[in-house]
């Protein structure tokens, strides 16, 4: 009988052990922010989780006296308590064993069903659910650290000890995630089928969002649509109409000359008041937003949903426009572009078959790399920008100049003003 409760109590040991590993992949694995939200949500044992995990060395040191103490515990009772009769055991069977080798014989056994009930198929069941585990185990672990407190201490304190004669920081910080494993966290996600293609470009994108200078996503001051203060009132009102724009800058003479901005619903405000025919369109401009070109976009954003603005101009090294950026201009650079129905998709791309393309010149590079699913370098703002680099030169009007890169060819068919107006891309067909 004696032998049966030195068993009992030896695998009553392995179960303690078998507890505090598992309790210490739990607590390790679990998400931290999982914890808190349970916790405010008013759950008990995520409470005292929370407060328990605030200190890592501590738990830790507690949980690892613990399961040092149940594995000597139950070597040391099995060697002196079942050696004798192990070897009684096989004397019966004329088998004469030491009693050195008898300890021994019965350690390795011990080890090995330790190693298997009270280390790995715990933490296997920990790694299963971790929240529910760590959960599970909070109120033991704190009573754990109250009966273990001097025990730690002394820990502690020799640790401390030991660091500083190998000449260590103890409290030098963890190096935390980078944001290129985030971004591989990401990627490895979406091979998982945690989440779309879409859903995984636009994590990425937020990545590139502080990156991103205005002048990069900016409608240039070539190809900004403005109204001329010196036209008619009729002629205003009918560039209005035809625009199909909700905000629109107004100049004097010259584009460089900007004089504000006029709403649509300023002008049907005023037309209700007064009547179309004395609109006063002076009084109905809006100062304009300047930033400098150099400025990245995150900031931008932010400044014109702190002022609420939704167009921005973007002033050159010198004072001059360079171009014009809106709300949606910015927010395309997370989501992608957004059409409304006044949009006119196919005046940049017109698909003529699979494998050509006739693309506008002022297209913005990452607008092409989306739709063409391509890969051109960030550092050219338009592909008129990535053709002229690439040549050296501008081309002439009547000129089919070519830039070839990786499968695709680049053929330059029309330059207008200075710039090259039409390119016809084409997609070498692969095996």
């Amino acid at each position: 009988m004696t032998d049966i409760y030195i068993l009992i109590f030896i695998f009553v040991l392995i179960l303690v052990n078998g507890f505090f590993a598992a309790s210490e992949m739990a607590m390790v694995s679990v998400n931290p922010n999982k914890i808190l939200e349970l916790a405010q949500k008013g759950n008990k044992k995520a409470i005292i989780l929370k407060n328990i995990t605030v200190d890592s060395t501590k738990y830790l040191s507690a949980i690892q006296v613990a399961i040092t103490l149940a594995g000597f515990l139950s070597s040391a009772i099995a060697g002196s308590n079942l050696a004798n009769n192990f070897v009684d055991y096989f004397a019966k069977i004329n088998i004469v064993i030491p009693q050195n080798l008898a300890v021994v014989i019965i350690t390795i056994l011990l080890s090995f069903i330790t190693l298997v009930f009270g280390e790995l198929v715990p933490k296997k069941i920990a790694l299963n659910n971790p929240v529910k585990f760590a959960l599970f185990s909070a109120r033991a672990i704190k009573v754990t650290l109250i009966i273990t407190k001097p025990a730690v201490w002394l820990l502690s304190i020799t640790t401390t000890g030991v660091v500083k004669l190998f000449g260590l920081d103890k409290n030098k910080e963890i190096e935390g995630t980078t944001e290129s494993e985030i971004r591989q966290l990401i990627r490895s996600g979406q091979r998982q089928g945690l989440y779309q293609k879409e859903e995984k470009e636009m994590l990425e994108n937020i990545f590139r969002f502080d990156d991103i200078e205005v002048t990069s996503i900016m409608t240039p001051r070539t190809e900004v649509f403005g109204i001329n203060l010196e036209l008619t009132k009729d002629e205003i009102l009918d560039t209005i109409i035809k625009a199909n724009y909700s905000r629109i800058p107004v100049y004097e003479k010259t584009i460089d000359n900007i004089k504000g901005i006029i709403h649509v619903k300023d002008v049907l405000t005023e037309a209700k008041k007064t009547g179309l025919k004395r609109i006063n369109y002076k009084k109905l401009l809006r100062e304009p937003f300047y930033v400098p070109g150099n400025m990245k976009i995150n900031f931008l954003f932010k400044k014109m949903q702190e002022e609420n603005h939704q167009i921005a101009v973007i002033l050159d090294n010198y004072g001059g426009i360079d171009g014009i950026i809106t709300m949606e201009d910015i927010l395309e650079e997370i989501v992608g572009n957004i059409y409304d129905e006044f949009d006119e998709v196919q005046n940049s791309i017109k698909e003529i078959d699979e494998f050509n393309f006739l693309v506008d010149g002022l297209i913005q590079i990452q607008d092409l790399n989306r739709f063409l699913n391509i890969n051109l370098s960030d550092e050219y703002d338009t592909l008129s920008g990535f053709i002229i680099e690439n040549l050296g030169y501008i081309p002439k009007k009547t000129s089919n100049e070519i830039v070839e890169k990786d499968d695709l060819i680049f053929e330059v068919k029309s330059v207008k003003k200075n710039r090259i107006d039409k390119v016809l891309i084409k997609r070498t067909p692969k095996d």
